[in-house]
């Protein structure tokens, strides 16, 4: 069994003692997403469905989600309950995260160029919630528009951090069907590292990297390195570092802030900073 159906979802509500209220985004697929209730709390529901899956998958899977319910940061979705197993054989893994409203930041970077001002503010509090996994030695290495959501009071907090969603088995491809590195990952939100450019794979350095294209996105209304469906195009930019430098967007930045997005943003990992903490620090220190 590969996707969410229904009948998992309901031995899912049922395990931790739910009321299922209904799907949230995307239906279909491989995870289930569902707003639910209990006790009067409103939570978001996730279920997976696995199949050929091993003991060790099942372990990490734990694991993952224990480390993310350590993590108490306000810039970090919480995990409400440790995960659960459901079959015996087990056919699929569940759990539940506070409910969040607001918007995806990916449906908010559509419109004009945002202020410095608000550019800051939502690069500062992204990369608060990525330091704080950093703290843990975890990386989330698919930080796209739509894994950041801003809530209603203005805060901005990191989903799915370390990528428990994948359960390390999911390898990502390109529409082409070209392999990157074995690595979850978002065309439009790659990293050089996504594309074993550089030994090891993604790194802190990598979450830096996707905070600065969000950012450069947020400001100048387009993405340093827009997938447009030809893949080989897309890597071949994303290898060379070649990107229209921020100013051209924006004249009316100054030297100092866009010196920090183009230093997150360097092709080179150890060229950028060297993680979530040292980005934050920067940003809030630039006017």
């Amino acid at each position: 069994m590969t996707v969410a159906e229904d009948n998992l979802v309901g031995e899912a509500v049922a395990a931790l003692g739910l009321t299922d209220e209904g799907p949230i985004g995307a239906i279909g697929g491989q995870k289930a997403v569902r707003r639910v209730s209990r006790e009067g709390q409103t939570f978001v529901l996730k279920v997976v469905a696995l199949e050929f899956t091993t003991d060790e998958t099942l372990k990490r899977a734990q694991r993952e989600v224990q480390l993310l319910s350590s993590i108490d940061n306000p810039n970090v979705v919480k995990v409400e309950s440790a995960l659960v197993e459901l079959g015996d054989p087990v056919h699929a893994a569940a759990w539940i995260e506070e409910y969040l409203d607001g918007d995806d930041l990916g449906n908010l970077l559509t419109g004009a160029p945002w202020t410095w001002v608000d550019a800051k503010s939502m690069g500062v509090q992204v990369a608060n919630g990525l330091a704080a996994g950093h703290e843990k030695s975890v990386i989330h290495r698919d930080l796209s528009a739509n894994n950041v959501r801003r809530l209603s009071s203005g805060t901005y907090k990191v989903l799915d951090f370390g990528k428990v969603l994948d359960f390390g088995f999911a390898r990502h491809t390109l529409r082409s069907g070209v392999t990157v590195a074995g690595q979850p990952g978002t065309p439009g939100y790659l990293t050089p590292e996504h594309l074993n450019s550089y030994s090891g794979g993604p790194m802190q350095m990598s979450d830096v990297f996707q905070v600065g294209i969000l950012m450069y996105t947020a400001l100048s209304g387009v993405s340093p390195y827009p997938w447009t469906g030809d893949d080989y195009e897309y890597i071949s930019r994303l290898k060379n570092g070649t990107m229209k430098p921020l100013g051209d967007h924006r004249s009316d930045l100054s030297s100092d802030q866009i010196e920090v997005l183009h230093r997150a943003l360097h092709s080179q990992p150890a060229r950028r900073f060297r993680n979530a903490a040292a980005l934050r620090d920067a940003l809030e220190a630039t006017s």
